[in-house]
């Protein structure tokens, strides 16, 4: 919404006059209420984004398989890379194209860079690995407040090996006498 913007007359105010300094037409309404729907979906689609993909990501691997494990550190090393090359190509040659040829071809290869990203992400979508919900997480940390709260007063076992219960060696966290 943002691309379109640029090349719609409608979305935009007009071109300020060079010749008279401060004289610029405000945007209306109409124009702002444009912008500000532009940005609130890029805020909102980036929150929904940078908040699940990392996680997403992590899903696509098994971490109890030695190889995948090493292929899960492999996977997040490309990730973050390409990030920061997406980031670092933004930043300079974007602006580049934005001085020399205007807004509107620095949105239209942002755009165009989305819209093929969103492809490749689901052209692979029959290859994921989908996890199944185990119920909603807030419902868990109610139940760890709701424990906490209830033996809050308990004595401490004279051992640590006393603190867990019958799990997995692979999924314990080891104990600290940190937050003591």
């Amino acid at each position: 919404m943002l691309s379109i913007s640029t090349k719609l007359p409608q979305l935009r105010p007009p071109p300020c006059n060079s010749t008279v300094t401060g004289q610029c037409q405000r945007a209306n309404g109409f124009q702002m209420g444009a912008l500000y729907l532009s940005l609130y979906l890029i805020a909102v689609g980036t929150g929904g984004l940078k908040s699940s993909v990392s996680g997403f990501g992590t899903d696509q691997f098994d971490e109890n398989d030695e190889k995948e494990r090493s292929q899960m550190a492999y996977f997040f090393n490309r990730f973050f890379f390409f990030i920061s090359t997406g980031t670092l190509l933004a930043c300079t040659v974007l602006v580049y194209i934005q001085d020399e040829g205007g807004r509107s071809w620095a949105y239209g290869i942002c755009c165009i860079s989305m819209v093929l990203a969103l492809l490749v992400f689901l052209s692979g979508t029959r290859r994921y690995r989908y996890k199944k919900s185990s119920g909603s997480p807030i419902v868990h940390i109610l139940q760890v407040i709701v424990a906490a709260i209830r033996k809050r007063k308990l004595m401490l076992p004279s051992s640590v090996v006393f603190l867990y219960d019958d799990c997995p060696e692979a999924s314990r966290i080891q104990h600290t006498d940190q937050f003591r």
